[in-house]
């Protein structure tokens, strides 16, 4: 089992430290820009907590760097780990942004993570790359430790699928807070759309989303449309959300 610091202690490092000292890892140190949320992670991995990249050591094997894409550069170029493996979690940054180390790679898991959930990553897709061969079986052997189902990726299918999941995912979820915002306007509870996403959400598993799309915009119902525009006459931003999808799904599926 490997020894393994984590840079980070935001949602991606919480999960992943969890995951990983949970398969039988040491969690050496927690690195955070602030030292309670350093202190906080560190005590539930029995690791040790630091707010000072100059203290991070080099009794680890990997340091797993799960911070804002934006840090990265900035936190590399503080960070002195001869002969070690380093990776980050983003989906979309290059791998080469740790080029200063010896050793480097990818450590991504494409699954939505917070603090306050348990993420089951036996089934989470873990993509990783390495800058040669041995950090890439390095980091595979360390992701199936966790993982069922981990892939070797080049960097430009990583970064189509964290593209794919944010519309999937990020984008779908805000538009389910959307419309449970606009029955509350109108005194209804989100409960009522449960049995429909679910079911949705059944199909959707087993097959193409594009055999599935249904609603207004498809059939090009207009009266429908025109009503659905006038209950949002209060949110012209979601108008334009409105329109703009409905644009979307009438070029997607053309009249026949």
């Amino acid at each position: 089992m490997a020894a393994i610091t984590l840079i980070g202690s935001g949602n991606a490092a919480t999960a992943l430290g969890r995951a990983l000292r949970h398969a039988g890892h040491r969690i050496v140190q927690v690195w955070s820009r602030t030292e309670e949320n350093a202190t906080v992670l560190a005590r539930e991995l029995n690791a040790m907590p630091t707010a000072d990249l100059q203290s991070i050591n080099s009794d680890a094997d990997v340091y797993i760097l799960s911070v804002k894409d934006e840090a990265i550069e900035e936190i590399v170029k503080a960070l002195s780990l001869s002969g070690k493996i380093l990776a980050h979690t983003s989906g979309i940054k290059s791998k080469d942004l740790l080029h200063a180390s010896a050793h480097y790679g990818i450590f991504y898991p494409l699954v939505s993570m917070t603090k306050d959930t348990e993420t089951d990553f036996r089934e989470v897709l873990m993509m990783v790359e390495g800058n040669d061969e041995a950090t890439l079986q390095a980091l595979t052997r360390l992701a199936q430790t966790i993982s069922g189902k981990v892939k070797q990726v080049q960097e430009r299918d990583r970064q189509s699928l964290h593209l794919a999941a944010v519309f999937a995912n990020n984008f779908t979820n805000y538009l389910y807070t959307v419309s449970e915002q606009l029955l509350q306007e109108s005194g209804l509870s989100f409960d009522e759309l449960r049995p429909l996403v679910a079911a949705h959400v059944r199909r959707v598993m087993e097959q193409s989303p594009f055999q599935l799309q249904t609603g207004p915009a498809i059939r090009r119902d207009h009266s429908t449309m025109d009503v659905h525009l006038d209950l949002l006459s209060r949110h012209q931003n979601l108008k334009e959300v409105y329109s703009l999808l409905t644009s979307s799904i009438q070029d997607l599926y053309p009249i026949k």
